[in-house]
């Protein structure tokens, strides 16, 4: 029996980014490794990370906007 299209059985996962995190013009962007850059929006500051290669895990709020949910240095 198929699911209903109402029921959404499972929400939509986060996705991933990578790059080099860094502060431009006051707000923190990723530079991906696909040369986009990506404007960051984010919960706290992660003052540990600039400048270092990071995995970034949120979701796209434009083509140039993300809301981070989490990031790790790698």
């Amino acid at each position: 029996m198929p699911i209903p299209a109402s029921i959404d059985p499972l929400p939509p996962g986060p996705d991933t980014l990578t790059g080099r995190l860094v502060r431009q013009a006051g707000a923190f962007v990723l530079q991906c490794d696909d040369g986009r850059v990506i404007e960051l929006r984010m919960p706290r500051v992660p003052v540990d990370h600039v400048g270092k290669s990071v995995l970034l895990t949120g979701r796209p709020l434009g083509e140039t906007l993300w809301e981070a949910e989490g990031i790790r240095s790698f």
